[in-house]
């Protein structure tokens, strides 16, 4: 990211998909015609922002704007598009490159006024305020964490977040698209977005003793006033983060729940145990806004 590259050419091939747009140009390096991949954000995110396929035309001349790949030569990742009629598309990042003619946002925020109504409680679409978790957890690790993560290699086949591969807990609580809380009575689901995702918390007791682990684990429910406490075990997901943390199989998550007072945010706490990642229970906090007719839209994820 410290070399960003711009790259002029003609599109031959456009794949709107997820998790990650991608198309083709037809372009000129070092004198010689090659044809070069470009990877953008996900097409529901585009989506989101009123783009369509229809932005990228074959054989169109388009400008790129991004960072050439670590993984392949013949590969950038844009964060601007400069398209023919001369509008700039904000892919990546909130900053123009070229002129102020800009379409999209470049950021993960559902636009639209936002709402409030107290009255709806917990039980509906929560879109991203492009805001992550409150901190990190460095002073926390423990030496046999640290040392996994410098021994950690990204551009091993065992890296599971690229391409398709489901994301397992606590991970996938941090992406940025919305989620929907669903009551069903007995049970609580959690529709998140990336990965077309479904969680279910069991809102009976937990039994002493938990079935076999799940990429989700196992997650038991209840009520603390109007706040929503879920406890999950039984995780079988190993890695906390993209940078080489990981985690081991007794991974506790406890989450609350809760919606403000005016009922516009979703205010979500999440406290992680895990004796061999951290000297010490870790929480960490974000949230989530209320736009109204935002929706979880089918994700339909596609490698490559």
């Amino acid at each position: 990211m410290s070399r960003p590259v711009e790259v002029d050419g003609e599109i031959t091939e456009v794949r709107w998909q997820n998790p990650h747009m991608r198309f083709t140009m037809k372009t000129v390096v070092d004198g010689v015609e090659t044809l070069l991949d470009v990877e953008a954000i996900p097409a529901t995110r585009l989506a989101r922002v009123g783009l369509s396929p229809e932005i990228l035309r074959i054989g169109a001349t388009v400008s790129a704007f991004g960072f050439p790949s670590r993984r392949n030569a013949d590969e950038i990742y844009a964060t601007n598009l400069l398209l023919a009629d001369g509008r700039e598309v904000l892919l990546d990042t909130p900053n123009p490159h070229w002129t102020n003619n800009t379409i999209g946002t470049g950021v993960d925020v559902t636009p639209g006024e936002r709402g409030s109504d107290s009255s709806l409680g917990l039980f509906r679409v929560w879109s991203t305020d492009a805001q992550g978790y409150s901190h990190r957890p460095d002073s926390l690790l423990t030496e046999q964490a640290r040392a996994e993560r410098e021994r950690w290699d990204p551009f091993s086949p065992d890296n599971p977040f690229p391409g398709c591969t489901p994301k397992g807990m606590p991970t996938i609580m941090g992406q940025p698209n919305p989620i929907e809380l669903v009551d069903r009575g007995d049970e609580i689901l959690i529709r998140i977005e990336e990965y077309d995702t479904v969680r279910v918390i069991s809102m009976q007791e937990s039994p002493e003793q938990l079935a076999e682990p799940t990429l989700l684990g196992h997650s038991f429910g209840r009520w603390d006033g109007d706040t929503l406490v879920v406890t999950t075990s039984g995780i079988d997901w190993r890695n906390f983060g993209q940078d080489g943390l990981m985690q081991s199989e007794a991974m506790e998550v406890v989450e609350r729940f809760r919606v403000n007072e005016d009922g516009s945010r979703l205010e979500y706490e999440q406290t992680l145990t895990d004796p061999w990642l951290f000297t010490e229970p870790f929480t960490r906090t974000r949230s989530w806004v209320w736009v109204p007719g935002d929706q979880v839209r089918p994700y339909e994820c596609v490698a490559g």
